[in-house]
């Protein structure tokens, strides 16, 4: 098959990969199915006392102040060691009404506002809309919810903080003032931006409904995590928020009932929208993640008085747990509002137990009328409750449990329902006929059958609510399979030549046995909930595996010291960031760098970046020896270099015009070291300012300001700063490569990516933890044990220089192209796979293994968006969901880019560029055909799980991270490499 026509199938492989991933995608995330249209008085059932016609007649209150605090965690309000002392002396003294409100994956915020006000169990493809600030597919604007039916009733709605709400609620407000969520270096302004709001809004006339977002707890969590020191004092100004809120409207509801007796009062509900687990992070299922709260305050509002003054006087609110849509139609019966239609809460007993029974039971047959709606509406043929209770022979039927028309035991889930809600209704109806004397009793038992049947149905709603598109999902599937066929089928083409799985030349199976031990046990792994949340473990286990083999197999001391030297290296990573779900709480490297050793952690980050110059300085020698440039050697050298060109052959004019692009090159490689040296120093200042490494280690703020001289004054502007820097040196390179092409043999191919391998390393830095700056140090000493040739001091080094000073190939092709060891046995004229895992294979543990061992996992709450702002002024989806792949995705990014270096080294020099495409293709097909065998196995494990217990908090979140890696760093990372490599190819 000719290479084009390889390049070409490639390519429609990958369109037909996106097709299939799209549909699978539209099938496994629908957007929510809900019942179209919003609730109104009329759709209300009757009453069964017929003395109630409306349910705003049986409103407690006029007004609602609702204060959203994100991220707030229930400990840090119950919490022995919270700081918000005027909260919890309210919660003491029965003023206030606490929970923890239990919320569902995803923990983020737009998901969470929209289970806050529509009741609805959100879809999780939220998760990723949450990001994009200009989407407005997930607006509300047509969808039933709290806020519309409140202002369906004339009520007046003000709101101020993240402008989620915004996008949610359009022509909701009259008074806004958003602030955009995801700048989380902010937390200060922030909240400033909000607060400045309360007094002068609560103390305006004419609101009914206000709403105060705060963001800066959630930013603080995500910088610092819920141990910062800036944690403390965010609490405290929280509180003195809650204290503004409640004396104002306290104030104002005795002075509105002094002038108008029947005025209701307000209510005053503090909530989160989710939490954040030990590191700050939230996307989760965790119980930290999950675990938020409820306080309500206002008159009518009593708790349980607690005249226990120690700290763990609340420690009971901390295990009081309520689901946090229940919020909804709680709020719609307090304040008479129909509840919204696709509502699956439950009204908080808590809040209506003071109603008279009459009136509490009437508001909950609403409550269960409304759910049974929902019932109807995903339950098939489930039909209408059309008996009559008011028919005599009905209520005894039901008094010997044989309700006409109902089969609760052998019917299916939804007429099991039914005949609940109807044992319900007609509960309600013996209370209506009951003398006093046993009112209580019947009262009681008919609140128990409508919460009984509203919590099953919640249950049974809760998972299927979403729903699936099976069509297109199987779609997909079909689609990944022939994917998966076409690439297996276009790598196999390659055995003509040699290449290929199978050789049918040499009859020998190229692929070493543990890359197909590999392969098969990571489709296993990918089919438990176990494994995937301990992903790490599998990367680890296989990356000691490949050095270990290496080191077995080895044919030399040298290189069994450097796999050996590799194993322990990679042990000192693995310990840096405990991840997964098991062991994330565990005693780390991070955790002692970021505790009690700091000093020692800016230490290793200054270490670490001095490496790195060293680096830069060491790769632009080697680079330039294996250039030839004379301009590189010593000056001893040089004359008898310069007298060597000027002797040969080729001194005539293109002697001459070698020469001169030798000088540019020169120059070229100069500049490019400069910028990539200051690129470095930049970004260790941008570091130490943002997190106040000069201070820990010391340095005094004089020496430090003289330092800063030299570097833009805003941090923004540093981190600026570095882009351009990266910018130029990419410019720079490009202009190096033509260069090296004009000067001639050997080809730039090497020095090239060499370059770029540290080039990156500025703009990794910048956007990483500071305690993971040391380890990006580690991965560099591990690839300088992979290429010890390009490090002074090895005898590679010389070996190259040599042969560039004296102008011959052949020492350093025997160098750069030595055949690794193979350990495989012949059978029946086949040679059966090796054992020697080879430096391709090695590479593709290191760059998944280096995804964790970064502190990433397969849950969304271990996505750091820290980083993902710097230099960001004003909000770009596009540049901060870039910088927010390229900050997550660091550790594989850099492994990709030494996976170039390394293909550079074994590609053949020596050959034609029509060789060299045909094994970056080969190399292209095998890369493809890993991640879409991958990508297929998911497709079917979500597909046979997605009744499973766990296929939202799990499987869920891989597949989105899988859509990342298949994506983004796959398709779009290895596309960009690719096709600059093709260029240099072809110049």
């Amino acid at each position: 098959m000719r290479l084009g026509l390889r390049v070409v199938l490639l390519l429609v492989v990958l369109a037909i990969e996106l097709v299939g991933l799209g549909y699978f995608i539209k099938g496994f995330f629908p957007y929510k199915k809900s019942i179209p249209g919003f609730a109104s008085q009329q759709d209300q059932p009757k009453d069964m006392s017929g003395k109630l016609q409306s349910v705003y007649g049986t409103r407690q209150y006029d007004r609602l102040v609702i204060m959203l605090v994100d991220a707030l965690r229930n400990d840090f309000v119950f919490g022995n060691n919270s700081a918000m002392a005027y909260t919890q002396k309210l919660l003491r003294s029965g003023d206030a009404l606490g929970y923890t409100a239990k919320a569902l994956a995803p923990t983020v915020t737009m998901p969470r506002i929209k289970a806050l006000m529509t009741g609805t169990v959100p879809n999780f493809l939220d998760a990723v809309l949450n990001i994009a600030e200009s989407d407005t597919s997930s607006s509300l604007k047509f969808h039933d919810n709290l806020l519309w039916q409140l202002k369906n009733q004339g009520k007046t709605i003000n709101m101020f903080g993240d402008d989620t709400w915004l996008r949610l609620f359009p022509d909701i407000f009259s008074k806004t003032d958003g602030t955009s969520s995801f700048f989380v270096t902010d937390t200060v302004e922030v909240d400033v931006n909000v607060t400045r709001h309360v007094r002068p809004g609560l103390e305006q006339s004419g609101w009914d409904v206000t709403i105060f977002h705060y963001l800066g707890l959630d930013h603080i969590g995500h910088l610092g995590g819920p141990d910062s020191p800036l944690m403390k004092p965010k609490q405290e100004e929280m509180d003195r928020v809650v204290q503004t809120v409640h004396e104002v409207v306290t104030r104002q509801d005795a002075q509105r009932q002094i002038e108008d007796p029947n005025a209701k009062p307000t209510l005053f509900v503090l909530l989160g929208d989710h939490a954040m687990n030990e590191i700050g992070n939230h996307g989760g299922n965790s119980q930290l993640e999950t675990s938020t709260v409820f306080v309500f305050m206002g008159q009518g509002i009593r708790g349980q008085s607690i005249a226990d003054e120690g700290k763990n006087a609340l420690s009971a609110l901390l295990t009081k747990e309520v689901p946090q849509i229940n919020l909804v139609p709680t709020l719609a019966l307090l304040f008479g509002v129909p509840i919204p239609k696709n509502n699956l809460g439950l009204p908080l007993a808590d809040l209506i137990h003071g109603y008279p029974d009459e009136e509490r039971l009437w508001l909950l047959q609403l409550a269960a009328h409304q759910m049974y709606g929902v019932v109807q509406a995903n339950g098939g043929d489930v039909s209408a409750v059309d008996i009559d209770i008011d028919n005599v022979d009905v209520i005894n039927a039901s008094r010997e449990k044989k309700l006409l028309g109902c089969d609760q035991e052998h019917g299916s889930v939804s007429e099991s329902l039914r005949c609940e809600y109807m044992r319900a209704l007609i509960a309600h109806r013996w209370f209506v006929d009951s003398k006093m004397a046993n009112a209580a009793e019947a009262a009681s038992k008919a609140e128990r059958e409508y919460y009984e049947f509203m919590e099953h149905a919640n249950a049974h709603l809760s998972q299927t609510f979403s729903g699936y598109d099976l069509s297109a999902m199987a779609i997909g599937i079909a689609l990944f399979g022939i994917v998966v066929l076409l690439l297996f089928g276009l790598l196999q083409s390659y055995s003509s030549s040699g290449g290929g799985i199978v050789s049918s030349k040499s009859k020998k199976i190229r692929v070493s046995l543990p890359s197909i031990l590999l392969l098969i046990t990571y489709l296993i792994s990918v089919q438990s909930s176990s494994l995937i949340e301990e992903e790490h473990q599998f990367w680890y286990h296989w990356t000691q595996t490949m050095f270990l083999l290496r080191l077995i197999t080895s044919t030399t001391f040298s290189a069994g010291f450097r796999s050996f030297a590799q194993m322990c290296l990679f042990r000192i990573v693995r310990a840096w960031n405990q991840t997964g779900q098991k062991w994330t709480g565990e005693i780390d490297v991070r955790y002692h760098l970021n505790g009690s050793h700091k000093c020692l952690m800016w230490v290793l980050v200054i270490a670490s970046f001095v490496f790195f110059g060293m680096c830069v300085g060491w790769v632009h020698k080697a680079a330039a020896m294996a250039t030839e440039s004379i301009y590189a050697v010593p000056r001893s050298r040089r004359s008898m270099l310069l007298h060597r060109y000027i002797s040969s052959p080729d001194s005539g004019a293109a002697g001459k015009s070698k020469n001169r692009y030798q000088r540019r090159l020169a120059f070229g490689q100069r500049v490019l070291r400069g910028i990539q040296t200051t690129a470095l120093t930049n970004a260790l200042v941008y570091q130490m300012e943002r997190n106040g490494g000069w201070e820990t280690i010391g340095i005094s703020r004089s020496v430090w300001m003289a330092v800063r001289w030299f570097t833009p004054t805003d941090l923004a502007d540093i981190a600026r700063f570095v882009y351009l820097l990266t910018l130029a040196a990419i410019g720079t390179g490009a202009v190096c490569v033509w260069l090296r092409c004009k000067v001639g043999k050997p080809k730039p191919a090497v020095a090239s990516t060499l370059e770029g391998l540290v080039g990156i390393l500025p703009l990794l830095t910048l956007l990483a933890r500071p305690h993971n700056i040391p380890v990006f140090a580690i991965f560099m000493a591990m690839f300088i044990l992979f290429f010890p040739q390009f490090m002074p001091g090895m005898h590679g080094l010389n070996r190259l220089a040599a042969a560039a000073q004296t102008g011959t190939e052949h020492l350093l092709q025997q160098q750069l192209q030595q055949q690794e060891h193979q350990f495989g046995r012949r059978y029946g004229g086949w040679q059966l796979p090796c054992l020697h895992p080879s430096k391709a294979l090695v590479h593709l543990c290191l760059v998944h293994a280096s995804f964790f061992a970064l502190g990433n996992s397969n849950s969304l709450a271990s996505l750091d968006i820290s980083n993902a702002y710097a230099g960001v002024s004003r909000y770009n989806e596009g540049l901060v969901g870039a910088l927010l792949f390229i900050g997550n995705w660091a550790g594989p990014l850099w492994w990709a880019a030494a996976g170039f270096v390394a293909f550079a080294l074994t590609s053949r020099e020596s050959g034609t560029g029509d060789r060299q495409l045909r094994q970056l293709v080969e190399w292209l097909v095998a890369a493809h055909l890993w991640q879409a065998l991958t990508l297929l196995m998911l497709s079917i494990v979500v597909t046979t799980m997605r009744t499973h217990l766990f296929i939202w908090s799990v499987f869920s979140p891989r597949y989105l991270y899988q859509i990342a890696w298949f994506v983004a760093f796959y398709l779009l990372f290895g596309t960009i490499g690719s096709a600059a490599w093709l260029a240099w190819i072809i110049s």
